[in-house]
């Protein structure tokens, strides 16, 4: 449901480590790191600079059919365990997402494959359990009253403060992204061969209050030696920072007679207010593309040091016109024997998500700390970490 993502804290990165005014190298610094050895945070909705919450499974690993939500909340200067919405109960493997638009505006959505969906409201002072709209693919809490989901579909749900309602779509989608009421973005793909992709090709629709209409989109063309395989487009992220700053990436893939890819790249698909262009993901400051399938990113950062600055991943950061740069890590938090021993120094920093906090430069980490391969020394620790590219003067 998040954007899936991971990043290895203990990877070589490309270029020196980013340095602070000191000299002393940037890093991630621990916000929260739980005491269970079988856990991770796996989502997070950065509010403001005060305010943010946060959900945390266990176990992650052995039997996860046992396995607990807990709901977390930051005010400013910890992270603190939060009673659980009504009628939240326990679920294994299920899938969780926090969205917020202000303090007063918060809606937390669980996917369940055997305990079904869930939806809660947090009004500033208390939570209250709504009606699900089923599950999710993406979400984007544009108000109290102005809710959209897509469900990887055809059909978008629409919250409207007191009930879902389904609005048909003129294509399948799966991702989300608000600018306002009237300024809403969705990305998916066709529901057959067009554009000569047989397995679907890119679509990106607009909401302007009162219609979901289908904008129109440079072609994709695979490379001539690979356009008499099977090719398929599938989207990864799209973002909306402004009016005339929407993001559409998407990933070309092209199989061979046996199934097996042949081609892969990224795309991705610009709006500047009047009309879309086909440009290089790498082209969007704000989206981070990692080496995996995922996208991380910080989009949407403010604040008189933001300056366009990218966090491509948990090891790695550039600066406006400038090359990737390593990110220090915390320090090798304790392994089951309560100290650091020399296996737990092997342990990776794993982030699913990344979020920016609003009104300044920082940055939410939220994943796992963990050591794998070594048999009783593996370990799964929940982390929150926070990235400052600017420590001593950012802003919030």
């Amino acid at each position: 449901m998040a954007l899936a993502l991971a990043g290895c804290g203990g990877g070589s990165g490309d270029g020196e480590p980013a340095a602070a005014p000191s000299g002393r190298p940037v890093a991630w610094t621990y916000s929260h790191l739980a005491k269970d050895l079988s856990s991770s945070v796996v989502n997070v909705a950065a509010v403001s600079a005060h305010d943010a919450w946060a959900v945390a499974l266990t176990p992650v690993v052995g039997n996860v059919d046992e396995q607990q939500v807990t709901l977390l909340r930051y005010d400013g200067s910890s992270w603190r365990p939060q009673t659980l919405p009504p009628g939240l109960e326990a679920a294994p493997i299920a899938e969780y997402r926090l969205e917020a638009s202000s303090p007063r505006d918060v809606w937390l959505f669980r996917n369940g494959p055997n305990t079904g969906a869930y939806a809660a409201h947090f009004d500033g002072t208390r939570w209250q359990q709504e009606p699900a709209p089923g599950n999710i693919s993406d979400v984007a809490v544009l108000g109290p009253a102005d809710v959209w989901v897509a469900r990887q579909s055809t059909t978008a749900r629409h919250w409207d403060g007191s009930r879902w309602t389904s609005v048909p779509l003129p294509a399948r989608m799966t991702q989300l992204a608000g600018v306002a009421g009237d300024d809403v973005w969705a990305s998916g793909l066709t529901t057959g061969e067009e554009e000569g992709l047989s397995e679907g090709a890119p679509v990106v629709l607009h909401w302007d209050g009162k219609t979901w209409k289908r904008e129109h989109l440079p072609a994709v063309e695979p490379p001539p030696a690979y356009r008499s395989n099977s090719m398929g487009a599938s989207p990864v992220a799209l973002f909306a920072s402004a009016a005339n700053d929407v993001w559409a990436i998407s990933r070309l893939v092209g199989e061979d007679d046996n199934g097996d890819a042949v081609y892969a790249a990224r795309f991705a698909f610009h709006w500047n207010g009047t009309s879309w262009g086909k440009t290089s993901p790498d082209a969007c400051r704000r989206c981070g593309i990692p080496a995996g399938d995922g996208v991380i990113t910080a989009g949407g950062m403010e604040g008189d040091n933001a300056g366009g600055d990218t966090l491509l991943s948990s090891i790695r950061h550039r600066a406006t016109h400038g090359k990737p740069r390593r990110i220090g890590l915390p320090p090798a938090a304790a392994g089951r024997s309560g100290k650091v021993t020399a296996v737990d120094r092997k342990q990776r920093l794993r982030l699913v998500e990344i979020t920016a906090i609003p009104g300044t430069d920082r940055v939410w980490g939220v994943g796992s700390v963990t050591v794998e391969a070594h048999g009783d020394a593996n370990f799964s620790r929940a982390v929150i970490v926070q990235y400052d590219p600017h420590p001593g003067g950012s802003t919030g």
